[in-house]
């Protein structure tokens, strides 16, 4: 009779432990995607206006401050890869893999750009596909404030960064 009650006691006593294990771990995780969520969010509203470089190339900016918010589009890019890829890892969504390519291929146009004689030049040559991606990432950051981010949202923003050409 001891020993049933031995091993349902040691039962209950690794049962609690595993579940506030478990408790802890899912706490942790959801720590985790909230902060990153919350990065993405904020490289997410760094890129919605991107429309700015239409108005800097009509005003003719000089090369230097249109190097500089390039610049700036560049690392606000990384940080969305970087966020993005860190939400897929956590979650295994395939939305977030997808705005992570779609981050890193702007990081890079951006940093071409940057890195280029003239940044006008890339900039003015993909001016169009920029003002499309203006649009899906000013889209994106509403919903995504909203936790509204669809599948389709992500493809669109991707399809439209490998239109970049440099």
């Amino acid at each position: 009779m001891k020993r049933p009650v031995a091993i349902i006691v040691v039962l209950l006593v690794l049962s609690a432990s595993l579940g506030y294990a478990y408790h802890e771990k899912s706490a942790t995780v959801d720590e985790a995607r909230a902060g990153l969520m919350a990065v993405s969010n904020t490289a997410l509203f760094c890129l919605s206006d991107l429309g700015a470089l239409e108005t800097m190339l009509e005003n003719n900016a000089s090369e230097e401050l249109v190097r500089e918010r390039v610049g700036r589009y560049a690392f606000c890019s990384l940080m969305l890869s970087e966020a993005s890829s860190s939400l897929y890892e956590v979650t295994g969504e395939e939305i977030y893999w997808n705005v992570h390519v779609a981050a890193s291929n702007l990081a890079d146009f951006f940093n071409h750009a940057k890195n280029s004689k003239d940044p006008r030049k890339p900039v003015a040559e993909n001016l169009d596909v920029l003002l499309h991606i203006d649009r899906e990432v000013s889209g994106m950051y509403r919903a995504w404030t909203r936790g509204n981010v669809t599948e389709s949202m992500a493809s669109q923003l991707l399809n439209l960064t490998e239109g970049l050409s440099w």
